[in-house]
């Protein structure tokens, strides 16, 4: 209304004719992205943090710890952090996005490392990359852990199926004696799933209503989880029910950390192709 102040943003959106996309400068999270006719790619929770922070949903990026498996808060500090926006494209068809951010040896005492990290983002109307980046701007050199952590939406979980893991080595959270994948695909219950699967080949994830096909370079492990219908109603930031709205399927690094000498740079990416095709 006119004399009122509008109310600030904190994220940056777009409307294209064929790409629409949104995201964050917190922890340079891509929020949304649909391309014409596919629908949305990423599932995004509806409560949003009560304080600035990252959001349930969309890509949230994990470093330098993956989980727990560190001294840090779980996956790090890096997706509360605020980035930098250093180049946004838009055209009717596509989008191109560039975050980056600084880390210096005093920021967070656990992890007293100089680091440039970047983030690259390019979509089309059937197509999204990821391409993440860290730079060892120290004298010392580091190791880490970590990825990204999409959240891909389904409209039902328990129609869902992950084709390309059979016969890969598997660590699973909730059944530790499972050792390997046997079935050709992988499909879900209402229970919590979580497994890390300790190769990276092209997987194929059919929703129920279309195809993405998945593929990653320096990351080379897929996380996969679900919090299931219990622990779901445990997650503050999740609508009752919505557990079975998104899977995730993660590019990592977690049994091997990357190690960077000074001046060094990992570049990990993830690369997502959409088919609209029934199967």
């Amino acid at each position: 209304m006119p004399g009122q102040n509008p109310e600030p943003k904190r994220t940056t959106a777009s409307n294209l004719t064929m790409v629409k996309t949104r995201h964050s400068a917190i922890g340079a999270q891509v929020l949304e992205f649909a391309g014409d006719g596919n629908g949305e790619l990423f599932y995004c929770t509806p409560v949003m943090p009560v304080v600035p922070g990252p959001v349930r949903g969309g890509v949230p990026i994990v470093f330098p710890q993956f989980a727990e498996s560190g001294p840090l808060q779980k996956h790090g500090f890096t997706r509360n952090l605020g980035w930098t926006l250093d180049e946004s494209h838009v055209t009717p068809a596509s989008v191109r996005l560039k975050y980056s951010v600084d880390i210096s040896p005093k920021q967070f005492p656990k992890w007293p490392h100089s680091c440039h990290l970047s983030l690259i983002v390019t979509g089309s109307s059937d197509s999204l990359e990821f391409e993440f980046s860290v730079s060892n701007t120290g004298e010392d050199a580091f190791s880490f852990t970590g990825g990204l952590h999409p959240y891909f939406y389904v409209p039902d979980l328990l129609h869902a199926r992950v084709e390309g893991l059979s016969g890969l080595s598997v660590t699973d959270r909730y059944e530790v004696d499972r050792k390997s994948e046997e079935g050709l695909n992988l499909r879900f219950s209402d229970r919590a799933f979580e497994s890390l699967y300790d190769e990276s080949p092209a997987l194929n994830l059919w929703t129920g209503e279309r195809s993405i096909a998945l593929s990653t370079i320096g990351f080379d492990q897929w996380m996969i989880w679900n919090p299931g219908r219990d622990e779901g109603r445990l997650i503050a930031d999740l609508p009752d029910g919505d557990w079975a709205r998104f899977i995730c399927i993660e590019p990592v690094r977690v049994l091997r950390p990357v190690f960077l000498a000074p001046g060094k740079t990992f570049t990990g990416a993830l690369m997502i192709a959409i088919s609209s095709s029934e199967k």
